[in-house]
C-alpha cells in the first residue's frame, strides 16, 4: 500500500481510538469505572464552568446596579416637567436583611417608570419584590409589617432587581420635595465610574480564586486515573497479544480520553442543572438570576480543551512508573524513586515569584505608597496576579510533597495489630492512590489556612469593631431625618412618645463654607437649644442667641480665622436653589466638650455650638435633623423596634447605631463570596473523595475477596481501610498546617499588614477537613462490606 493511499492513518490516532473502544466495550466493570471517572471529572468541570461565569455575573450585576443608581444628583437639578419624577431613598435593614426602598412621585404624565415596575403605585401604596413579599408574609415578621404597613399593589420585575433574593419596594408618594431630601430625575439609571479597589482587596480576590480552583485541578488529575490498576492488568493482556510499551501507553491515554470527554458532558449537565437552581440559592447574601450565569466563551473553550489534555497527560505520566509486561504489571518502587528535590523547587519558585512581585513598582495606582524599602507591599493588580501564581505553585508543591511524605513515613512503620499491618503494607506497596485521595482536601485546607491568615491581617483595616459604651452621655442611638431641620424639635418630641424611647435630643449640623474658605478651613455648626447643647459641652450661662466654640487641639495652619460677621453658608447644600447666607456670629465663650456625649465621636476642635437665634431660620432649609435617642433598658430587640418607630414617622429617616461595629461593604462582599466559595470547594472535594474511595474499593475487590475467603474478619478489613485513610490524612493535615501558615505569613507581608495567626480558625478548619475525610470513609464502608464476599474472586 503506497504512502499516498487515503486509507493510511496515523498509528497514534488509531491507538487512541482503540483505547477508547476498549473503554466502552469492557463490560459492566468498564462502564462502572467510566461513570465514576465521568462523575468525578464532571464535578470539577461544573465548578470550573461556574468560575468561568464569574466575569459575566459581575458584568450583569454592574448593569443592574447601573439601573438601580437612581438617586445620583448632578450639579444642577432639572426643572419640573412632563418627564420628571421625584425619588427619595427609604432603605432599611430588618434582622440583617437589607431592604431597598424608594419613594416616587411623578411630576408629569410621561414620567419615566422605575425599572421592573409597570405603573406608578398610588400614594400610600407600594409594589414589592418577591423576596420582600415572602418576608412580609412570614408571621414572625410583624415588626417588618409595622414598618411597611402600606397596601401591596404589584410586584417588581427582574429588570428592577439585582437578583431574585433582593428585598425591595417602591412606595407612591405625594409629599416629596427637593428640600426634604428627594432627587428630581428624568430617567432611571445613572452611570457612575467604578471606584478603584484597594490593592489589598485585589490581592485577596486573586489569592481567594487561586485557593478555590487549585483543589479542583488536583482532583481532576486524580479522577483521570480512576481504575488505573484494572486498566494496567488489561494492558498486560494486550502486551501478550503483541502490543509494545508505547502502544500500551497510547491505549491507556485513549481510555482516559473517553472518561474526560464523558466528564465534560457530565460537568456541563451539572452546570446547566445548577444554573436552573441558582435562582433559589442565596450565596453569602447574594442572589443571581439563571440567565446571568453564563461562562465566557473563551474560558469555556479552554476548559473543553484542557480537561481532556489533562486526562491524557496525567495518564502518560503515570505510565512512566509502570512496566506492563505480558505476564503482569510491575510498578517501580523502592528507595530513591520519589525524589524530593524537584518537589521542593515548586514552592521555592512560588516564593521567588512573590519576592519578584514585591520589588515591582506600582503602576499608576491611586493611593499607592512610595516605596521605602527594597521589598514593599503589593500595590497593583499586576503584582497581585503574580503573587496568586506564586501561591498556586506553593499549593502544587504541597500536593507533590504529600506522596513523598507518606512513603517516607510508612517505609519506617512496623509492628502493630493485623489491621494496621495490612494498611501499612498496602501504603508501602503504593502510597500514590491513598495520597491522591486526600491530596485535594490537603490542598484545600492549606489554601484556606493561608486565605484566613490573610483575612486576619487585612480585616483589621476594614472591620470597625464595636466601641465600649461611653461613661457619660445617655444617648447611644442616632436618627437622621432628611430636610427635617425646621421641624427638629417636633420630630424629637414625636419620637420621644413612642414605646421604648426614654429620652431624645434634636439638633441640626452642617459644615460651613464662605466665598474665600473651603469647608475644611471653617468649623462645623451644630444648632440646638441650650438644654440640648449642655449635653455636648460644659456651658456657662446660656441664652438664645449665644455661640460657643468647643475646645480642642490646635487647628490646621491653613484654617481660616473665625472673624465674626464673615458671610458663610451651608456646604454641600442638597435643597432647592442656593443656600441662605448669614454672618458668622461672634463666639460667646470657648467651652470643653463632654467626653462620650456624642456616640458618633464627632465632637472635637472646629465645632461651633449655636443656639437657634444665632442662625436665621432660612439657613435650616434643606438641612437634615439629627435626633439622638436613649432607649429603655428593658426593651427587647431595641434595634428593630427603634427602626420601626422611626420609619412610622418618616420612611426616609435613617437610624444609626454608632457604638455597633461596621464593616466596609466591599471588604464584606469579598469576604462573604470567598468564604462561601471555599466552603463549596471543600464540599465538592469531599464528595469527589467519596467517589475516589468507591473506585479504590472496586480496584481491591479481588484482594478483599481473598482475605475474606481465608477467614479475615470484616472488622479487621474495615479498620485496615480506615487506617489507609487516616495515615495520609494525618500527615496531610500536618503538611497543610505548616504550608498554610508559611503561605499566610508571606501573604501578610505581601499585603503590608502585621503578621498574626488565628489558631482557633486553623484548628477548626483542620477538624472540619478531618471530619469530612472520616465521613466519606464511613459512607464507603457499606460498599466495602458488599465486596467482602467469595463471589469477588471471580475474574475474567
Amino acid at each position: 500500500m503506497s504512502a499516498a493511499d487515503p486509507k493510511v492513518r496515523s498509528p497514534f490516532l488509531d491507538q487512541l481510538g482503540l483505547g477508547a473502544r476498549l473503554a466502552v466495550t469492557s463490560g459492566r466493570d468498564g462502564w462502572g469505572r467510566l461513570l465514576l471517572t465521568a462523575f468525578g471529572v464532571g464535578l470539577g468541570v461544573a465548578l470550573l464552568l461556574f468560575t468561568a461565569s464569574f466575569p459575566g455575573i459581575v458584568h450583569h450585576r454592574d448593569q443592574r446596579l447601573y439601573t438601580q443608581n437612581d438617586t445620583f444628583r448632578d450639579e444642577d437639578l432639572p426643572a419640573p416637567g412632563e418627564r420628571t419624577v421625584l425619588v427619595a431613598v427609604a432603605d432599611t435593614t430588618f434582622r440583617g436583611t437589607p431592604v431597598r426602598g424608594r419613594i416616587v412621585q411623578p411630576e408629569g404624565p410621561h414620567a419615566a417608570l422605575p425599572p421592573g415596575v409597570s405603573a406608578y403605585p398610588a400614594p400610600g401604596e407600594m409594589v414589592v419584590s418577591p423576596a420582600l413579599a415572602d418576608l412580609l408574609a412570614d408571621p414572625a415578621n410583624q415588626l417588618l409589617r409595622d414598618r411597611l404597613p402600606y397596601p401591596v399593589a404589584g410586584t417588581i420585575g427582574a429588570a428592577g432587581l439585582l437578583g431574585p433574593g433582593q428585598a425591595s419596594y417602591v412606595l407612591g408618594g405625594d409629599h416629596l420635595s427637593v428640600d426634604t431630601g428627594a432627587i428630581r430625575i428624568t430617567e432611571f439609571g445613572h452611570f457612575s465610574p467604578p471606584k478603584p479597589m484597594d490593592p489589598k482587596l485585589i490581592l485577596l480576590n486573586a489569592v481567594g480564586l487561586t485557593v478555590m480552583l487549585a483543589p479542583v485541578g488536583v482532583f481532576l488529575a486524580a479522577a483521570a486515573r480512576f481504575g488505573g490498576e484494572r486498566r494496567d492488568r488489561r494492558l498486560a493482556a494486550l502486551r501478550l497479544g503483541g502490543a509494545d510499551r508505547r502502544m500500551t501507553a497510547r491505549l491507556a491515554a485513549g481510555e482516559s480520553l473517553v472518561g474526560a470527554i464523558l466528564g465534560l458532558a457530565a460537568g456541563t449537565a451539572l452546570f446547566l442543572l445548577g444554573r436552573r437552581l441558582i435562582g433559589h440559592i442565596r450565596l453569602a447574601g447574594f442572589s443571581f438570576y439563571p440567565e446571568d450565569v453564563a461562562p465566557q466563551p473563551a474560558i469555556a473553550a479552554a476548559i473543553a480543551v484542557v480537561v481532556p489534555l489533562m486526562g491524557v497527560g496525567v495518564t502518560l505520566l503515570a505510565m512512566r512508573r509502570v512496566v506492563v509486561d505480558p505476564l503482569g504489571v510491575v510498578r517501580r518502587s523502592g528507595l530513591g524513586q520519589r525524589r524530593i528535590g524537584w518537589r521542593l523547587m515548586l514552592p521555592l519558585a512560588g516564593l521567588a515569584l512573590t519576592v519578584f512581585a514585591l520589588v515591582l513598582p506600582a503602576q499608576g495606582v491611586p493611593g499607592a505608597l512610595p516605596r521605602t524599602a527594597v521589598l514593599s507591599s503589593v500595590q497593583d493588580t499586576r503584582g497581585s496576579l503574580i503573587v496568586a501564581v506564586g501561591v498556586l505553585l506553593m499549593l502544587i508543591g504541597v500536593c507533590t510533597l504529600l506522596p513523598w511524605l507518606v512513603e517516607a513515613v510508612t517505609r519506617r512503620a512496623a509492628g502493630g495489630g493485623l489491621s494496621w499491618q495490612l494498611a501499612i503494607r498496602r501504603l508501602q506497596s503504593g502510597p500514590g492512590p491513598a495520597a491522591a485521595a486526600v491530596s485535594g482536601v490537603v490542598v484545600a485546607i492549606a489554601g484556606a489556612i493561608a486565605l484566613q491568615t490573610l483575612f486576619l491581617g487585612i480585616g483589621a483595616r476594614y472591620e470597625d469593631l464595636p466601641r465600649p459604651s461611653p461613661a457619660a452621655g445617655p444617648y447611644q442611638q442616632s436618627v437622621s431625618f432628611p430636610g427635617g431641620a425646621p421641624q427638629a424639635d417636633a420630630l424629637a418630641d414625636r419620637l420621644a412618645h413612642t414605646a421604648g424611647v426614654k429620652a431624645t435630643a434634636a439638633y441640626t449640623e452642617f459644615s460651613l463654607e464662605s466665598p474665600t474658605a473651603k469647608p475644611w478651613q471653617l468649623p462645623t455648626a451644630r444648632i440646638a437649644p441650650c438644654t440640648v447643647l449642655r449635653t455636648f459641652a460644659a456651658l456657662p450661662d446660656c441664652k438664645d442667641g449665644d455661640t460657643f466654640a468647643v475646645q480642642g487641639p490646635d487647628r490646621r495652619p491653613d484654617a481660616d480665622p473665625l472673624r465674626p460677621g464673615t458671610p458663610v453658608h451651608a456646604a454641600g447644600f442638597r435643597g432647592a436653589g442656593e443656600p441662605a447666607s448669614f454672618p458668622l456670629p461672634a463666639v460667646t465663650a470657648t467651652v470643653p466638650a463632654i467626653q462620650g456625649a456624642d456616640p458618633s465621636g464627632r465632637i472635637g476642635a472646629g465645632l461651633l455650638l449655636l443656639t437657634p437665634a444665632a442662625v436665621p431660620a432660612d439657613a435650616l432649609r434643606g438641612q437634615p435633623a439629627t435626633v439622638q435617642v436613649s432607649l429603655a433598658d428593658a426593651l427587647a430587640d431595641p434595634k428593630e423596634h427603634l427602626t420601626t418607630a422611626v420609619m412610622a414617622i418618616d420612611p426616609q429617616a435613617r437610624t444609626e447605631f454608632p457604638l455597633e461595629g461596621t464593616l466596609d461593604p466591599t471588604y464584606l462582599a469579598v469576604k462573604r463570596l470567598l468564604t462561601a466559595g471555599s466552603t463549596i470547594t471543600l464540599l465538592l472535594v469531599s464528595l469527589s473523595l467519596l467517589v475516589g474511595q468507591l473506585e479504590r474499593f472496586r480496584e481491591q475487590r479481588r484482594v478483599l475477596g481473598v482475605l475474606n475467603a481465608v477467614g479475615t474478619r470484616r472488622r479487621v478489613l474495615g479498620l485496615s481501610v480506615l487506617w489507609q485513610t487516616l495515615v495520609p490524612m494525618a500527615l496531610g493535615l500536618v503538611l497543610a498546617a505548616v504550608a498554610g501558615l508559611l503561605m499566610g505569613a508571606v501573604l501578610q507581608y505581601s499585603a503590608g499588614v502585621s503578621a498574626d495567626v488565628d489558631w482557633g480558625t486553623m484548628l477548626a478548619m483542620s477538624a472540619i477537613a478531618a471530619g469530612a475525610v472520616l465521613l466519606t470513609t464511613a459512607l464507603g464502608l457499606p460498599q466495602l462490606l458488599r465486596l467482602m464476599r467469595p463471589s469477588a474472586l471471580r475474574y475474567e
